[in-house]
C-alpha cells in the first residue's frame, strides 16, 4: 500500500538531494502521471522547512545530543521526509536508517485507541460500554465505580486511579497480568471522569476488553487490522521479535559526555497497548498517513475523530511552556494529548522506555505530521516536536480558530 506516496517525495528528494534516505520507498511508489520534472520544479517554502528540520536533526546527532535518530515527515497524503541519522550503537559505523526498529514506549497507546475506534466501527464494542460488560471479573476497591467504569474512561486516563498505578511495577520487570490483580485494592482519587490520572497499567486493560469482544488477542488484532494493511513490516509487539531483528537500534544512556549503549531488556512489553510497540520510521511515515485520514479504509474517518477529541484538561507543565511556544490549553484525548497552540489542535503523544525516546504528532486539519525516534533519553526529544510545530506555523496557517470543547 505505497500508494500514497506521489510527486510530493519526489520533489523533496530533488530539493534535498542525498540528506534523504528513501528506506523501503520502491520503485512502485513512483507515478511519472503526477511527478513533475526537475525543469519544471520551484521549491517551496515548505521544501525550504523541510531542508532546515533535517539538518537541525543532523546537527542533534552529530553533537551528540543522541546516538541516533529516526524521522518521518507527512503532509496531504505524502511522505516529505524519511531518514535516519548516526548510529544504532555509539562507537560504531553501524547506521541507523529509515527501517531501523527503535522501542517507542507510550506513542503505543495511541495505536490501541485507533484500533479500538476500528472495532467500534465494526461493531464489536462501543465507547461509552462498561469495563464490566466484558472483564466480568474485573474488580476495584469502590464497588461503585466499578460498575461506572467505561472503555472511554480507559482511554481517555479518567478511571479515577491514583497518578500512575504500579508503573513501578512495570519499570521493576513485573508482569502486566500478574500486577493487575492488585488494582482491586487500590483506593481511588476520584469517581471515574472526573480527574485526569496518567497510567499505564490501567490502560492496558482495553487490551483484555478488545479480546474479549473479539474473541482475537490483542496483538494479534493490532498486528492485523493495522500493521498488516498499513505496511508497517518492521513494527512488532514483542522482545523477541525485537530482538530478533538484525536492523534495530541499541538503547543508550548517558555516561558523562558520552554514551553507552545497554542490553535490550523487556520490560513493558507484557503491557503492550500503554508500551509495547517497536517500529521504524518507515512504519511510522505510513501511521502518520493513516492519522492524517489517508487511508481511510484501514483508519476510518469516525475513528480519527473520537481519538483527537479533547475528553477532559489536563496540567500545563512547565515544560510544555518552556518548549512549546504560545500554547493555550492542553488536554488529553483517548490515548492522545491535544495541545491547543497557534489557532491548531496539535494531537501528540511522548513514549519513553529504558535509553529510547519517541514522539510523535499530526494537525487533522492541515493534514501535516511527523514521528521523531531517539535510541537515548536525550532531553532533545522534548523539544523536537515543539521545534517543528514552530517552525510550521508561519508555512501552514489554521483555516479557523480551533475551538475549545471538551466532550
Amino acid at each position: 500500500m505505497w500508494k500514497r506516496f506521489g510527486s510530493g517525495v519526489l520533489l523533496s528528494i530533488l530539493f534535498l538531494g542525498s540528506a534523504v534516505d528513501l528506506g523501503s520507498v520502491t520503485d512502485e511508489s513512483f507515478d511519472p502521471k503526477n511527478s513533475a520534472s526537475l525543469a519544471d520544479y520551484k521549491p517551496t517554502a515548505l521544501d525550504s522547512l523541510i531542508m532546515a528540520y533535517d539538518e537541525y536533526l543532523q546537527h542533534a546527532v552529530d553533537s551528540l545530543k543522541s546516538p541516533g535518530a529516526a524521522v518521518a515527515l507527512v503532509y496531504k497524503g505524502e511522505v516529505v521526509l524519511l531518514r535516519g541519522y548516526g548510529v544504532k550503537q555509539y562507537g560504531s559505523n553501524d547506521s541507523v536508517n529509515s527501517n531501523t526498529a527503535f522501542r517507542i514506549g507510550s506513542v503505543s497507546k495511541g495505536f490501541a485507541s485507533v484500533l479500538t475506534g476500528i472495532m467500534v466501527e465494526e461493531g464489536y464494542l462501543d465507547w461509552n460500554d462498561r469495563v464490566k460488560r466484558y472483564l466480568t471479573d474485573f474488580r476495584m476497591r469502590d464497588t461503585a465505580s466499578a460498575s461506572q467504569i467505561t472503555v472511554k474512561h480507559i482511554l481517555s486516563q479518567t478511571t479515577g486511579f491514583p497518578n500512575h498505578t504500579f508503573t513501578d511495577m512495570l519499570d521493576n520487570g513485573y508482569n502486566y497480568e500478574n500486577i493487575k490483580p492488585s488494582l482491586s485494592g487500590v483506593p481511588l482519587a476520584a469517581r471515574p471522569g472526573q480527574i485526569y490520572t496518567y497510567q499505564n497499567v490501567v490502560y492496558s486493560l482495553i487490551g483484555d476488553i478488545l479480546e474479549k469482544s473479539t474473541g482475537k488477542d490483542y496483538n494479534n488484532l493490532l498486528h492485523d487490522k493495522i500493521f498488516v494493511p498499513l505496511n508497517m513490516n518492521e513494527a512488532s509487539t514483542d522482545f523477541k521479535s525485537f530482538c530478533n531483528n538484525a536492523n534495530t537500534a541499541l538503547p543508550h544512556l548517558r555516561a558523562g559526555a558520552n554514551w553507552k549503549a545497554k542490553s535490550k531488556n523487556d520490560r513493558y512489553y507484557s503491557a503492550s497497548p500503554a508500551s509495547g510497540i517497536n517500529a521504524s520510521a518507515s512504519d511510522m511515515a505510513q501511521w502518520l498517513l493513516a492519522l492524517t485520514g489517508y487511508y481511510p479504509e484501514v483508519v476510518p474517518e469516525n475513528a480519527i475523530r473520537e481519538i483527537s477529541t479533547a475528553c477532559i484538561e489536563t496540567p500545563k507543565k512547565s515544560a510544555y511552556h518552556r518548549n512549546w511556544k504560545s500554547l493555550e490549553k492542553t488536554c488529553y484525548g483517548l490515548g492522545w494529548r491535544i495541545f491547543t497552540t497557534g489557532n491548531h489542535n496539535i494531537v501528540y503523544h511522548g513514549g519513553y522506555v529504558e535509553g529510547f525516546r519517541a514522539e510523535i504528532a499530526f494537525d487533522p486539519e492541515t493534514k501535516i505530521g511527523i514521528a521523531v525516534m531517539f535510541n537515548a533519553n536525550t532531553p532533545m526529544a522534548s523539544q523536537c516536536i515543539p521545534r517543528f510545530f514552530d517552525m510550521v506555523m508561519t508555512k501552514i496557517p489554521a483555516a479557523q480558530p480551533v475551538k475549545y470543547a471538551v466532550n
